[in-house]
């Protein structure tokens, strides 16, 4: 009898209710906590520390959940600058997103945050990110708790403060989650791989959970994008949105590679790093330069005991996107059990066919081991799921 193949979705989101932060942060955060609220007219603004978000419109807002419309209903739905009116019930009710996953075949989904994503960037204060943080990461425990292990909560967590970081990955794991992540950026511009940042690895190594590295809005002070041919963030919506998103996965691509600048998984071998949100196929590309490197002269100011490729091998994940029809010219020279498969759901950067197009994806694969570990049987295995086989 052929068993059908698991089926796990690496990376979906959640839109955060308006009030999820005032709720459940700390009581010494509760005025200035971030917050949706309705603005005089009528639409609705992202707040951050009492103060409206620089880096989200109400455009933004209004389409988060624009996945599955069409162009039209999008531009109605961004134009109401409306946010929780136009938040599909999957994204909002855990009840809701089961029966979602019901209907796609899809076993498990890993959720990370929609909001969390933007108002990161808003602020430099690692104690008020920290605190909206934690209340974030609470409430989507809570979400999770009744689905009987099929939505899958992974801790926000920031760079601001290491110590910080790592009691809350120990206190979210104890409460759920199966690992944390991180956005492409850090409150003092610190790489990621620095030592400095050692405690939350450490952490990580000794509770065997994954910690990502997760796509998101850059501060304006860093963002790397803001002044190419005359584009803004978010002075650039609508006509070079679609540039911005397309170089989202570069700043993913750097914080990664400070992780080979310090010599982290040297120190660190036990530590699962993932790379979500930034596409899969460029890779093998990223391997062959940094071996390249390696092995010339640029080898004295690498401080690593093996070739970079051998630490992907052993130590890196990476989410494709459904339609990445390369992927299979990858897949055999990276290893099939590196990668796993992210829908995006449900925002509107991904079409709502993702699930055909993962099994075609999967299809194209060279082996039948490396077609069972993308579609999730890699994903369960990283992020500790054990979902029973219907």
């Amino acid at each position: 009898m052929t068993i059908a193949p698991l089926v796990v979705d690496a990376d979906s989101h959640v839109l955060e209710p308006p009030d999820v932060w005032q709720r459940y942060v700390e009581p010494a955060y509760r005025e200035r906590a971030v917050r949706v609220v309705r603005a005089v007219d009528g639409r609705d603004v992202l707040l951050v520390d009492g103060k409206p978000a620089r880096l989200t419109t109400p455009e933004m807002l209004g389409d988060f959940g624009g996945m599955g419309r069409s162009l039209e209903e999008q531009a109605t739905a961004a134009l109401s600058g409306r946010y929780a009116e136009n938040a599909p019930a999957a994204a909002t009710d855990p009840a809701a997103r089961v029966a979602q996953l019901d209907r796609e075949g899809v076993a498990a989904t890993i959720l990370y945050p929609s909001l969390g994503l933007q108002w990161v960037a808003e602020s430099d204060d690692a104690a008020y990110v920290h605190a909206n943080l934690q209340a974030y990461n609470r409430w989507l425990e809570d979400f999770c708790s009744g689905s009987h292990g099929r939505l899958v909560p992974v801790a926000h967590l920031s760079l601001g403060d290491p110590h910080a970081a790592a009691r809350e990955l120990r206190r979210a794991v104890a409460a759920g989650a199966r690992g944390g992540f991180l956005l492409p950026f850090t409150l003092d511009g610190k790489p990621h791989g620095h030592p400095d940042h050692d405690p939350l690895f450490a952490a990580a190594c000794d509770l065997g959970v994954p910690l990502g590295i997760h796509t998101g809005v850059d501060p304006v002070s860093r963002d790397l994008y803001r002044r190419y041919d005359g584009l803004t963030w978010p002075d650039a919506i609508p006509e070079g949105i679609w540039f911005l998103q397309l170089m989202f996965s570069q700043a993913v691509q750097q914080a990664f590679s400070t992780f080979f600048l310090h010599g982290t998984f040297d120190r660190f071998p036990e530590l699962k790093l993932v790379l979500l949100e930034a596409g899969a196929g460029w890779l093998g590309f990223w391997m062959d330069r940094m071996d390249a490197m390696f092995a010339g002269a640029l080898r004295l100011t690498m401080p690593l005991r093996e070739l970079p490729s051998h630490y992907v091998r052993r130590q890196v994940w990476i989410s494709a996107d459904p339609d990445e029809r390369a992927l299979a010219h990858v897949v055999p020279y990276v290893g099939g059990d590196r990668f796993l498969w992210a829908s995006d759901y449900p925002h509107s950067d991904h079409t709502a066919g993702y699930v055909g197009d993962v099994h075609a994806l999967a299809a194209a694969l060279p082996d039948e081991a490396s077609r069972r570990g993308l579609l999730g049987e890699t994903a369960a295995r990283l992020y500790g799921i054990e979902i029973a086989r219907r």
